[in-house]
């Protein structure tokens, strides 16, 4: 087969599953490091260069907003032996807003490890903690990729080998792996590829070569997770025998792709390159595949699984297993519930835990410190619990509004309108009673006098969302396994203890840095550094 069929085959497969196998390449983006070319064009735009500039971290340890550097620069000066600290580490600002602090953050492990690591250790350390952070780091961040990156390669394969005979695949197939025995093997396998290929990359012409030996394994894995390590790596390198210059030739026919998503700043490799260049490889693999296999080559019998073999019916889903998830799935989401009063009170102090852990860890996330977000002392937020229920009261007990429920997009839509009324009262409330501001979105794109802004009604509606089909239903079923009386007991104790925090907090709220000035956290983050070094 030629490498144009090749493509039009991989133009197919992306036409059956379009919007899941883009979902798919950018979580592998992502998470598993793939498509830098996309990658570095969306940092680009996510990035505020005005902003960054007056953000940029300086080497001095006493810088504001410095985290990974200044923690990190004395122990790099002392391995490199060099006071130029930019020579050997080169520090990613972080601008404001939550979408790109997360992109930032998630797509630079590093990055997002620092800052996780640290804000920990301050909780419970008190010593100079420089050398222990890196340690810590680099262990996390090799632990990541060993167990969590390279595997990921094995579960898009296995997504887009489903995808280019089945209409509807979903994106839980991702879960390749079925049990532990399975991802161990898929695990050790990607690392003695990744071993041998930095040992054969010293040779430099052998590196290239391997690199086209090794190609099929992650694909190997996905079609058979029993297949032992060296049998794998020996497979893929049996069957790119006489297909590397192939490979090759293909790999280079998307050049122009490659340029025209560096021009576009990764967006067409978002919505067009990365899938349909993951899909041309799968199909790749296919058709060496078949050709291994009508030869009775060596071990072709380990390329076995039935539902990869040709389907000739155009099946909407896969066969034999799909059909069992849907119904279980249909059992576990049923979000059509009654709920009683207890439940309610219970899943008020839910959510306004959730929400309380998720400000929390977005601080511990961003700077690197603990900081008790809220204007009560307690672990809840009741603007949280408030919004949550009041969704439920609106959603589940008007009849007239349970249609609504299974249209998921008038949902997210009608709680992205409540959550703004709610948090935009509550904001004016607090300001008029207590004069301060417990946030301020002012300069955030699409906000209202600071108090609400589209991106933080987004995300509020995608929370609100999960909460109403996932977190309730979860969380209802939980609770109907107490025992009556031990689950009105729980509900007047957390009631009580919380009332006794409201009337506390009436006349000594929580205030202070990083809790009513979104911009004098810093305090907190220089007098930390000092602290560490």
């Amino acid at each position: 087969m030629k490498n144009k069929d090749i493509r039009k085959q991989a133009r197919k497969t992306i036409e059956k599953n379009y919007f899941t196998l883009v979902f798919v390449c950018l979580i592998m983006m992502i998470f598993a490091g793939s498509y830098a070319t996309t990658f570095n064009g969306i940092k680009n735009i996510l990035r505020d260069d005005s902003i960054a500039e007056s953000i940029k971290l300086e080497t001095e340890v006493d810088s504001l907003n410095s985290s990974n550097l200044d923690i990190t620069s004395s122990v790099l000066k002392t391995i490199f032996k060099t006071d130029n600290v930019d020579d050997i580490y080169v520090e990613e600002t972080v601008t404001a807003g939550l979408f790109r602090t997360i992109f930032d953050g998630v797509t630079h492990l590093e990055q997002f490890l620092f800052r996780i690591v640290k804000g920990v250790l301050d909780v419970f350390v008190n010593t100079n903690k420089t050398i222990l952070l890196v340690i810590l780091v680099l262990l996390f961040q090799l632990f990541f990729r060993v167990f969590v990156s390279k595997p990921l390669k094995v579960c898009q394969a296995r997504v887009f080998m489903e995808s280019r005979l089945y209409y509807k695949t979903p994106f839980k197939r991702m879960m390749a792996f079925t049990n532990f025995k399975d991802y161990f093997r898929a695990v050790r396998t990607i690392f003695l590829v990744d071993l041998f290929q930095m040992l054969w990359d010293l040779t430099i012409i052998g590196g290239i070569i391997k690199r086209y030996s090794y190609r099929l394994v992650p694909m190997i894995m996905a079609e058979n997770p029993k297949v032992k390590p060296f049998e794998a790596i020996n497979l893929s390198k049996n069957m790119m025998r006489g297909n590397k210059w192939q490979l090759f030739k293909m790999d280079l026919s998307f050049t122009l792709y490659m340029i025209m998503d560096i021009a576009t700043y990764g967006l067409l490799g978002v919505l067009v390159f990365n899938p349909y260049y993951a899909a041309t490889i799968v199909e790749f693999y296919s058709f060496v595949k078949e050709k291994y296999i009508d030869n009775k080559c060596e071990r072709y019998e380990l390329l076995n699984d039935k539902y990869l073999l040709e389907n000739k019916k155009d099946l909407e889903c896969y066969p034999g297993v799909t059909r069992k998830e849907k119904k279980k799935m249909e059992e576990m989401f049923n979000y059509y519930q009654k709920y009683t009063t207890s439940s309610l009170i219970l899943l008020f102090f839910t959510f306004a835990f959730i929400g309380w852990l998720w400000e929390v860890l977005l601080y511990v996330y961003k700077d690197g410190i603990f900081i008790n977000r809220g204007v009560l002392h307690g672990p809840w937020l009741p603007i949280y619990g408030v919004g949550g229920v009041l969704i439920l009261f609106l959603l589940f007990l008007p009849k007239k509004f349970k249609k609504f429920m299974d249209n998921p997009v008038l949902t997210f839509v009608i709680v992205v309108i409540l959550c703004g009324i709610i948090e935009y009262s509550t904001s004016w409330y607090l300001e008029y009673t207590q004069g301060l501001r417990w946030w301020d979105y002012t300069g955030n794109f699409l906000n209202l006098n600071g108090r609400i802004c589209f991106e933080g009604l987004t995300f509020f509606g995608i929370g609100g969302c999960l909460c109403l089909y996932i977190v309730a239903p979860h969380m209802q079923a939980i609770f109907a396994k107490m025992k009556p009386r031990f689950r009105v007991a729980l509900c007047v104790v957390l009631s009580i203890i919380f009332l006794l925090d409201v009337a506390y907090s009436y006349n000594n709220p929580n205030v202070g840095a990083g809790i009513t000035d979104d911009g004098s956290h810093n305090q907190i983050i220089e007098e930390t550094l000092k602290e560490a070094n």
